[in-house]
């Protein structure tokens, strides 16, 4: 009878210990993907760190023509020499690397109500509106909005800035003749950059549509010359617009020195990015990274 209370008791003893050492076993093999995942991430974080490194010495010591950055001392790196800058995404490094010319965005630094309007919202009320929210003086534009308007806008009502310049994506929102619930999903459109003009060689198809008030075919046209023959595209838009002195104040072929970038890595399971803008700007004839910001 002893015996065999005995033999209960160290059985369940060795149950309660195999219990216990599988609970320890999951415990360790738990920590052990945690620490991977947590290794997983910092490999993939410096990955795409070094890719946006790597991008930043193309930009400051290659040259840009049309739709790309060209540098020729990578050639014996093994690496392409070439990176687009019209928003398609090309490996780097094992990264995935998105840059768009500052010039196919919309310009918050000079903001055109023609392009932004027609995105965003009434082109000729936020064009109008634009122009009254950032002059200092009250004289109304006839469809714009002075801080009488904005002061019963909402019951936390505001005033006109006042200012020359947008300060923040944000801030279009406030501005009459703005959609808001088309402004959420298009902030990465925007940028503050010194290139005055839209850069048609680098805007999207989309931008293109939105941008030239041209029949559908004329547009269809002219984005099949843009992947065939780019020489050909510029000349045919200059050619439709040969008497619009507005296109050519709002609207070139030449990329800028400012830079959206979107970087993505991954490793294993973990993925890292980088969003970030940049500003290429000559100094005593050598290019230099004016601006540098990650977002």
């Amino acid at each position: 009878m002893q015996k065999g209370y005995a033999l209960s008791i160290v059985l369940w003893i060795v149950a309660a210990m195999g219990a216990i050492a599988l609970f320890l076993s999951s415990l360790a093999k738990e920590r052990i993907h945690i620490a991977q995942g947590i290794d997983n991430k910092i490999k993939a974080t410096l990955k795409a760190q070094e890719s946006l490194d790597l991008m930043l010495f193309y930009g400051s010591t290659g040259k840009f023509y049309i739709n790309q950055m060209l540098n020729a001392q990578l050639e014996d790196l093994n690496i392409s020499n070439a990176l687009y800058i019209d928003g398609r995404t090309v490996v780097l490094n094992e990264s995935n690397v998105t840059l768009t010319d500052g010039g196919a965005l919309c310009n918050l630094l000079f903001p055109y109500g023609e392009s932004i309007g027609k995105e965003l919202g009434e082109e000729s009320v936020f064009k109008e509106s634009l122009y009254d929210w950032i002059d200092e003086d009250t004289f109304l534009q006839l469809n714009g909005a002075e801080d009488d308007y904005y002061s019963q806008v909402s019951d936390n009502g505001y005033e006109s800035r006042d200012k020359q310049a947008i300060q923040d994506v944000a801030e279009l929102g406030l501005i009459k003749g703005i959609d808001k619930q088309k402004l959420a999903p298009i902030k990465k459109n925007f940028l503050y950059t010194w290139a005055i003009r839209i850069n048609l060689t680098t805007a999207t198809d989309e931008k293109l549509y939105t941008l030239l008030d041209l029949p559908k075919e004329t547009i269809e046209e002219l984005l099949m010359l843009r992947q065939t023959d780019m020489m050909q595209f510029i000349t045919k838009v200059n050619l439709i617009n040969s008497n619009n002195e507005t296109f050519f104040e709002l609207y070139g072929f030449v990329p800028s020195k400012s830079l959206r970038v979107e970087i993505s890595s991954k490793v294993g399971n973990a993925h890292a990015k980088i969003n970030a803008t940049i500003e290429l700007h000559y100094k005593n004839k050598e290019r230099w990274v004016y601006k540098f910001t990650v977002e």
